[in-house]
């Protein structure tokens, strides 16, 4: 995203409540099958474990994500754990079959409208990004996708700005090019 500031402003404009800021620290585990890193294999199950610090107050998210139709159309199976059991958990993912791919490190400033979850996010190594997210059917899963566009171009963001790669495998494409 080419203006953080900008868009927040906008956000704010259209009467959107801009919640407070949380970090949120990412262990992302892939398959061990997969070593071609450039995209996420569709029909594959991916999983991630997020730190979550919001106020003083941490919670951690176990993630399963499984791509359906492209990148950005995702089953989506999340449970939360303790922050004990964050090692525990590792293992047991690893015993699975996975392994610690990458590690993601950013702050999120959230807002919603409707039914939609905004998502400003500074991500450590690669900069300043915007997400949107929205749950529904499978089978609406382009037209979610197509309104979702819409309402990015409805304030100024443009197509050439778009990436449907998750900050894992930008973070990873970033490093490979240092």
């Amino acid at each position: 995203m080419r203006d953080k500031a900008g868009v927040l402003e906008k956000l704010k404009a259209n009467g959107l409540e801009i919640h407070g800021e949380k970090y949120q620290k990412d262990l992302v585990f892939f398959p061990n099958d997969i070593k071609e890193l450039t995209q996420h294999l569709l029909g594959r199950n991916y999983m991630r474990i997020r730190e979550e610090k919001k106020n003083g107050i941490t919670r951690v998210i176990f993630t399963l994500k499984q791509p359906r139709t492209n990148q950005t159309d995702c089953i989506e199976h999340e449970v939360e754990i303790q922050e004990k059991d964050i090692s525990e958990m590792t293992l047991l993912i690893e015993t699975l079959g996975y392994y610690q791919f990458i590690t993601i490190e950013k702050t999120r400033i959230t807002a919603s409208m409707g039914d939609i979850e905004i998502c400003i996010d500074e991500v450590a190594e690669i900069g300043s990004y915007i997400e949107l997210e929205k749950f529904g059917d499978e089978k609406d899963a382009i037209k979610i996708q197509n309104d979702l566009y819409a309402l990015l171009e409805s304030w100024d963001i443009k197509k050439e700005d778009y990436t449907s790669d998750g900050y894992d495998l930008l973070v990873y494409k970033n490093r490979q090019k240092n």
